[in-house]
């Protein structure tokens, strides 16, 4: 062996974390949330380095994505900044590798821990992939915090025209959740919005600093604030000035006394600044031309943002309303914000009817109100699923009362943070009628079955039974009697002859009730010939001399013993028609009279029913057309595929 061989194992071993890593990264790329990227990063730890299991830990909390570190490694990570070895006492070898969250500016770490030490390599791969799986998760974070900062943008923009500081004041306050005040440079409450801020909120450290903190104090916060770049954080609130032409004019107050306000609350304040800073310029009465530039490229920016929300809005709204199940979306509340035309039809309530009203007061049965209440409270809580992304079956209430079986399948839909919900709904009587008449076929075609079993037995035993047991005693007293009266036992010879022709007879009726030997041999013309000879009526009969599979002849055969019995003893006909027409993958087979009409299986064992039965056993179906004095016309219609066909 050469030593080109000897090194290819080594080489391979070499390369097989190498090509997990490359591999992983083009994989990470399609991933669709932090949690999905994490998840496949850890699980792959193990192709990279064997017998090693990776967890994502945060020193201090969990998160949507991350756990919250044990305590004995909490303090180890919290003061890491890099790659780097964790001293465990007691434990395996255990290494901790930096996931960036640039959004939140904290670390989240892959943990990765095993047997065995970690190889240079092994070290360098598991950086590298640490470092893609931290900017995945920076690229989908900015995506969301993008997509909300628009969302910001469009609602103050909308605002600052129609309702002035108190709009800016009420819509910060919905975005963010937060009570938001609006003082002037004097001290004095402009705005306000929240709850526990009136419309003079006088008990605020904020309110009023004119009165209350003196005039110094004030300007003073007033100064510091006019070269903030980013909000400032003072006496429980995040402050941002409203700054027309460098002069501070106002000051726009988050109030956030535990100080958890994100980056988005943040960027959020920053904007409401900036729009109250345009406000408070067209109240100071600024330039025409400069007031009216910078309108119009607000609004032209905010032209171009709706254009393009309503274009997304417009297709997704279309998708929804054509589709053939009700759709309902709900929010954290579950206070109906959107329902779709098949819902209203499928309801019975118009969309009016619906929006802002509570979901289960409206379409969930009153038994079940206060579990679907439990069980939404309980999601919010600890986010354990039970109905949530899985189809399930149950009742639903329309708005006269009525209930009806549904599929219903829901799914979380909004922002991270911000849960919403749809529902997707599906009346399922018609399926579940189908259901219950399947079974019902089911279990008349096993009686049907006992039926004709003991129908043969009965036959037997009071037919060619009793034709046998005869000629087996007349045999006997023949034999009996051959000596002593030759003349009687051949008279009984003669008998026990007439006894078996009998019992033969019986026997071929018999077995030509079961199927037929005319149909085994000579097909569905010559057969239905034979049973239209037995009808007191003239029978036009137009059947193709095509030989079908036996199953399909010998049902068809049946269906026309049958229709031809009927009009023979109910429809008081004059004659009647038997057609067959085969075309395309399709068999249609017609039995026509003039007779009285009304015809319709209304018993569970009538014969229609029974045919009905047969022919749906073969995936076919059985029509009934019987207006009274009008005649009647069964057809039963079977599919029939082209290889299956023989020839005549």
């Amino acid at each position: 062996m050469s030593p080109a061989d000897g090194a290819g194992p080594d080489v391979s071993r070499v390369l097989s974390p190498v090509n997990s890593v490359l591999g992983l990264s083009l994989i990470l790329a399609q991933t669709s949330s932090p949690a999905q990227a994490v998840r496949l990063v850890t699980t792959a730890v193990p192709s990279i380095v064997a017998s090693h299991r990776a967890v994502a830990w945060h020193p201090s909390r969990s998160g949507e994505y991350y756990e919250r570190a044990p305590e004995h490694v909490a303090g180890l990570l919290a003061g890491l900044t890099g790659v780097a070895r964790l001293e465990v006492e007691g434990s395996l070898s255990c290494w901790a590798f930096p996931i960036s969250s640039p959004l939140t500016h904290e670390q989240i770490f892959l943990v990765v821990s095993g047997p065995d030490d970690l190889s240079d390599q092994e070290t360098f791969l598991l950086t590298v992939l640490a470092q893609l799986c931290g900017s995945v998760i920076a690229n989908q974070e900015l995506i969301a915090t993008l997509a909300r900062r628009m969302e910001i943008h469009r609602s103050l923009t909308g605002t600052v025209a129609s309702d002035g500081q108190a709009g800016i004041a009420a819509t910060l306050h919905q975005l963010t959740g937060y009570p938001v005040l609006i003082v002037d440079t004097q001290g004095n409450t402009r705005a306000t919005a929240g709850p526990g801020l009136g419309p003079a909120p006088a008990d605020h450290p904020l309110a009023n600093q004119g009165a209350a903190r003196g005039e110094t104090q004030w300007a003073e916060i007033v100064r510091s604030l006019r070269t903030a770049l980013r909000a400032a954080y003072h006496q429980g609130a995040w402050l941002m000035p409203a700054m027309p032409e460098a002069d501070v004019l106002s000051v726009i107050a988050l109030l956030d006394p535990d100080r958890t306000a994100t980056e988005t609350d943040l960027a959020a304040l920053e904007h409401a600044a900036t729009v109250l800073s345009v406000e408070l310029a067209r109240l100071r009465s600024v330039s025409e031309a400069e007031l009216r530039g910078l309108a119009d490229r607000d609004r032209e920016v905010a032209e171009a943002r709706t254009a393009m929300l309503a274009a997304s809005e417009a297709r997704q709204r279309t998708i929804l309303e054509t589709a053939l199940d009700a759709v309902i979306s709900v929010d954290r509340d579950a206070r109906v914000t959107y329902v779709n035309s098949a819902f209203e039809r499928a309801f019975g309530y118009r969309a009016e009817e619906m929006i802002g009203h509570d979901l289960a007061d409206k379409i969930v049965p009153p038994s079940l109100r206060e579990a679907h209440r439990r069980g939404l409270a309980r999601y919010l809580a600890t986010g354990q699923e039970v109905i949530l992304n899985r189809r399930i079956e149950m009742p639903a209430m329309r708005a006269d009362g009525t209930e009806f079986p549904a599929e219903v399948a829901v799914t979380r839909t909004g922002l991270p943070g911000e849960p919403t919900f749809t529902a997707y709904v599906r009346d399922i009587t018609d399926r579940q009628r189908a259901e219950q008449e399947l079974i019902a076929s089911r279990a008349r075609l096993v009686a049907a079955s006992d039926a004709a079993r003991q129908r043969v037995t009965r036959d037997l035993h009071d037919g060619a039974q009793q034709r046998l047991v005869a000629t087996l005693i007349n045999l006997q007293l023949a034999e009996q009697r051959w000596d002593a009266a030759p003349g009687r036992a051949r008279e009984l010879v003669g008998q026990a002859m007439n006894d078996t022709r009998r019992g033969i007879d019986d026997l071929r009726e018999l077995a030509a009730g079961l199927h037929p030997a005319i149909l085994t041999q000579h097909g569905l013309p010559a057969a239905v010939r034979a049973l239209a000879d037995r009808v007191p009526i003239p029978v036009e009969i137009d059947v193709p001399g095509v030989r079908l599979p036996a199953p399909i002849e010998a049902s068809l055969y049946f269906f026309c013993s049958e229709a031809l019995t009927n009009i023979a003893k109910h429809a008081q006909a004059t004659s009647a028609w038997v057609r067959l027409e085969i075309g395309g993958d399709l068999c249609v087979a017609e039995v026509r009279d003039d007779g009285i009409g009304g015809a319709s299986p209304r018993l569970q064992a009538s014969g229609l029913t029974g045919l009905s039965d047969r022919i749906g056993a073969l995936g076919g179906t059985l029509t009934i057309t019987s207006p009274p004095a009008h005649g009647t016309v069964l057809r039963a219609t079977v599919p029939v595929q082209g290889s299956d066909r023989l020839n005549s």
